[in-house]
C-alpha cells in the first residue's frame, strides 16, 4: 500500500502538524503521527512562492502496538502474538503501520463480535483442556471444566488457572459442571450429570444442592449456560434450546417463552454473562456472539463478524463479564480472550 508525503524543502525547514483521521477505526478521535521518508517517485512543484517536495512512499512497516479507545497506549505485557490487552479501557486498537491516508499510520480495530487471546498459556497452564463455563465476583474471575473437574480462578492477565481447594468432583460426584455464575457473593453452578442447581464454596470448592428437582422440572437434561441481572439467574439448555429462570431457592427452572433455537437456529447455546441488563450468550453452532432478550429468548448477533470470533475459536463454551470487560473461554484452542461487543 502506497501513502503520499508531503515534505517541506530542507532550505524551507517548514514543519506541518498533520492530523487525519483514519477509516477503520471505532475511535473518532483525530491522532498525529508521522512516517520516515522512503526512497520513492520524486515530483516537484510549485504551490505559489512555496516550493514543496512530494514523494510517493511504501508505508513503513512500524511495530505494533495497541491503543485504548481514547488513544492512550495500553498497559500490560505483549504475548508472542504482539498483542497486548488494554486494561485501561475497554476497547482494543493496533497500530501495523500500514495506512492509506496520507501522513498517517493507519489504526484498526478488533470487529464487533471478535475476540482478542489473553496471553498465551496451554491449557490455561494447569492442563485443564475442557473449559466449560466463566463467572465473576467481584475482580476475581472463576472457571469450570469438563475434564479437570474443579474449581478454578483464572488471572485475566496471563490467563493462567489456579485450582480452588482439592475436593473430588465437588464434593456431590458432580462430574460435568457446565454453568457458572454469581449473584452478589454467591457463586452458583450447573452440572449434567445430577442435572441440578449448586452453590459453590469459593475457597473449597465444594459444592452445596440447591432443592430436590430433577432436572430442574423442566425436563431440561443439559443445562449449560449461568449468568444474572440483579437477583435473577438465567440458564440455557442444550436439550431444549430455550431461555430458562431458575428459582435459587428451589432449584426450579421456568421457561422464558418464546424462540425456539432462539429464533437464530442456534442449537448448542454455550456461556452466558450480563453486563448490566443486557444478556450476552455465545453458541457453538454459529460461533457467534448473541444479545437475549429476556422476555422472549430471542438472540441477535453483536456485530457482523465471521464464525471463529476472528481467533478460530469454534467451541466457545463460557461467558462472564467483571465490569464492561466481556470473557470467554473456549474448547478450541482452551484459552481466556476478552470479547469485543460493542
Amino acid at each position: 500500500m502506497n501513502c503520499l508525503k508531503i515534505l517541506p524543502l530542507p532550505s524551507l525547514l517548514l514543519g506541518k502538524k498533520e492530523q487525519l483521521s483514519t477509516h477503520k477505526t471505532l475511535q473518532r478521535e483525530k491522532h498525529t503521527s508521522s512516517h520516515s521518508p522512503l526512497k520513492g517517485r520524486v515530483l516537484w512543484g510549485t504551490l505559489g512562492a512555496l516550493v514543496v517536495l512530494v514523494v510517493l512512499v511504501a508505508c513503513p512497516a512500524t511495530p505494533a502496538r495497541w491503543l485504548c479507545e481514547n488513544g492512550t497506549p495500553a498497559e500490560g505485557t505483549a504475548n508472542p502474538a504482539g498483542q497486548t490487552r488494554c486494561v485501561s479501557c475497554d476497547l482494543l486498537y493496533r497500530l501495523d503501520g500500514t495506512t492509506d491516508v496520507v501522513g498517517t499510520t493507519c489504526q484498526f480495530s478488533v470487529e464487533v463480535g471478535e475476540a482478542v487471546r489473553i496471553g498465551s498459556e496451554n491449557q490455561f497452564g494447569v492442563g485443564v483442556d475442557s473449559p466449560s463455563d466463566l463467572a465473576a465476583i467481584g475482580n476475581t474471575l472463576y472457571m469450570v471444566g469438563y475434564e479437570a473437574i474443579a474449581l478454578y480462578t483464572l488471572n485475566t492477565t496471563t490467563g493462567r488457572a489456579a485450582r480452588v481447594g482439592m475436593v473430588s468432583e465437588f464434593g456431590v460426584s458432580e462430574n460435568s459442571p457446565t454453568g457458572l455464575a454469581a449473584i452478589g457473593d454467591t457463586l452458583y453452578m450447573v452440572g449434567t450429570f445430577h442435572t441440578a442447581l449448586y452453590t459453590l464454596n469459593t475457597t473449597t470448592g465444594v459444592a452445596t444442592r440447591v432443592g430436590m428437582a430433577n432436572q430442574f422440572g423442566v425436563s431440561e437434561r443439559i443445562p449449560i449456560g449461568l449468568a444474572a441481572i440483579g437477583n435473577t439467574l438465567y440458564m440455557v439448555g442444550t436439550w431444549n434450546n430455550i431461555l430458562y429462570t431458575l428459582n435459587t431457592t428451589t432449584g426450579r427452572a421456568t421457561l422464558v417463552r418464546g424462540a425456539f433455537r432462539f429464533g437464530v437456529r442456534e442449537d448448542t447455546p454455550g456461556g452466558l454473562a450480563a453486563i448490566g441488563n443486557t444478556l450476552y450468550m455465545v453458541g457453538r453452532t454459529n460461533d457467534v456472539l448473541y444479545t437475549l432478550d429476556t422476555t422472549i429468548g430471542r438472540a441477535t448477533q453483536v456485530g457482523s463478524a465471521a464464525a471463529g470470533f476472528g481467533v478460530s475459536e469454534n467451541n466457545p463454551t463460557g461467558l462472564a463479564a467483571i465490569g464492561n470487560t466481556l470473557y470467554m473461554v473456549g474448547v478450541t484452542h482452551d484459552a481466556l480472550y476478552a470479547l469485543r461487543y460493542q
